[in-house]
């Protein structure tokens, strides 16, 4: 998930090598389906369309036990994974925050970028706890913590230890 498009993602997915579709999801439609709030995410989908398998928050393919999973879901063998469920505390305020979310998306791309951070803090501020609005907020005033060849993990905790934006 990144409003600022697939052409700032694209360098690091390319990084990885991946043989794998990548999705990148410049209006959290997948936010607003499944109800996240953060990224990194995978979902294993059947043909049918049936989510079979999905972890929320850290989800990393090189991690040996999302290897497991994955192989055991190619293979086709019975896949008994338990289906995490959503981190949304209240559908309410999720989606008053997407509201706020899909707003500044609009400002964002027809190019009013002050207006589109003011929108998202707005939603940042009904949902503090939405990490794809606030970390939108991020990259826009400090794309170079984010688009430079590197994520800045460091400074992004020193501003989780911040709290909130709309707080401070």
């Amino acid at each position: 998930m990144d409003a600022q498009g697939p052409e700032k993602v694209y360098p690091y997915v390319e990084d990885t090598h991946r043989t794998f579709t990548t999705v990148i999801d410049s209006n959290n439609m997948l936010g607003a389906l499944y109800g996240f709030k953060a990224v990194p995410n995978g979902f294993l989908i059947d043909a049918k369309g049936v989510v079979r398998y999905k972890q929320l928050g850290r989800f990393d393919i090189r991690q040996k036990n999302v290897q497991t999973v994955l192989k055991e879901w190619l293979d086709e063998s019975n896949l008994e994974t338990e289906i995490q469920s959503a981190d949304v505390a209240d559908s309410g305020e999720y989606s008053s925050a997407n509201h706020y979310f899909l707003k500044g998306m609009r400002l964002y791309t027809s190019g009013d970028f002050d207006a589109a951070a003011a929108e998202w803090r707005k939603g940042e501020e009904s949902d503090p706890d939405n990490w794809l609005i606030r970390k939108q907020i991020w990259a826009l005033e400090h794309p170079d913590r984010f688009y430079s060849g590197f994520v800045d993990y460091n400074w992004q905790k020193e501003q989780i230890s911040k709290g909130p934006q709309s707080q401070r």
